[in-house]
């Protein structure tokens, strides 16, 4: 069981906490130094806080400042290289149900210890995104799941238009005080203790086309990210070998027993390793197949024959016949539906 000092926080979204605490006029700096954290990290973006650091540091921020609104405040401060590669990831998805998925696939970038955090339940009239404190390690205080759901919002008006409106929003923890910002932030009905922290949208919303998206920027910041989590945590053997398999499809030397002499493991040793998730090579070859189809797809200047080569497949027949069992359209098909 891995203890709360195991899990970090990336150094570029500890960047709007800092932000927030200076728009104040406190010196971050110092609070930095009570809470045990070098604040001349921060000049790194790829630095790493310990997150038991990070959730004193809100602690004092919030006894110091004392306002309700002080998670939006910090949240106002997103940047899309907050987020490292996982930022340009988002605006250039082609939907916010695209972005909302890549986001918790990925969200161990920015705290190892959110896994799972994200969570999505669907209708035919709206969709909801749930944050779920619970599920991190340190459980945060209120005031960082205020500046978590803000952020989330901002970056789907970035994507969308700043003039999209949540349905309504709700937030486990009890009302903080004057709670006329959250109204005024979020421009929907906002209610607290209630059984989960989440806010809703229209589902035409959700998947409607983004006029941001990019697939091929999609496709490069997704490798981004999948190398640097690679590296991140040498334990996390699905995210080891995903990254090869990215690295290799277009070789086509993306067998068993390849891979797993790329990541310097036996055979064996990765069917164990992988089985322990729930997982078969087998499984998360089609899964990483399926998912750069889908961002080739989309990108309307690669020809099928050129997608069937990327993902290693010897004919482009084979290509057709496994996107349309994986997302019931052929490539033409479905090119034609989203363009």
């Amino acid at each position: 069981m891995h203890q709360s000092t195991h899990f970090s926080a990336l150094s570029s979204a500890i960047l709007l906490l800092a932000k927030g605490i200076d728009s104040y006029g406190h010196d971050s700096a110092e609070l930095f130094a009570k809470a045990g954290l070098d604040h001349s990290r921060l000049k790194d973006p790829l630095a790493r806080f310990s997150f038991q650091g990070v959730t004193r540091l809100w602690g004092l921020a919030r006894d110091l400042i004392d306002d309700p609104c002080f998670g939006i405040k910090v949240a106002s401060f997103w940047h899309p290289t907050s987020l490292h590669a996982l930022g340009y990831s988002w605006l250039a998805s082609n939907s916010l149900e695209e972005a909302f998925e890549r986001t918790s696939r990925y969200i161990r970038v920015v705290n190892t210890g959110a896994k799972g955090a994200l969570q999505f339940k669907k209708t035919a009239d709206d969709y909801c995104l749930i944050l779920d404190p619970s599920k991190m390690k340190p459980h945060p205080l209120p005031v960082t799941v205020d500046a978590s759901l803000a952020m989330l919002m901002i970056m789907c008006r970035a994507a969308y238009g700043e003039d999209l409106r949540p349905i309504r929003v709700s937030y486990q923890h009890p009302e903080p005080g004057n709670t006329r910002c959250f109204n005024e932030f979020f421009n929907a009905p906002v209610s607290f203790s209630q059984p989960e922290t989440a806010f809703w949208l229209d589902a035409e919303v959700v998947t409607a086309p983004l006029s941001t998206a990019n697939p091929e920027l999609v496709r490069i910041n997704d490798q981004i990210v999948t190398d640097y989590l690679a590296h991140l945590d040498r334990h996390d053997i699905t995210m080891q070998v995903r990254a090869k398999l990215i690295e290799r499809l277009p070789s086509g030397q993306v067998t068993e027993e390849e891979i797993a002499s790329s990541i310097h493991v036996s055979q064996r040793s990765l069917q164990r390793k992988l089985k322990e998730q729930g997982l078969s090579f087998t499984q998360l070859l089609a899964n990483t197949r399926s998912e750069l189809g889908l961002q080739y797809v989309r990108d309307p200047q690669r020809s099928f024959n050129e997608i069937a080569f990327l993902l290693g497949f010897s004919e482009p027949g084979n290509f057709s016949r496994a996107f349309k069992r994986w997302h019931g359209k052929s490539p033409s098909q479905y090119r034609d539906s989203v363009h």
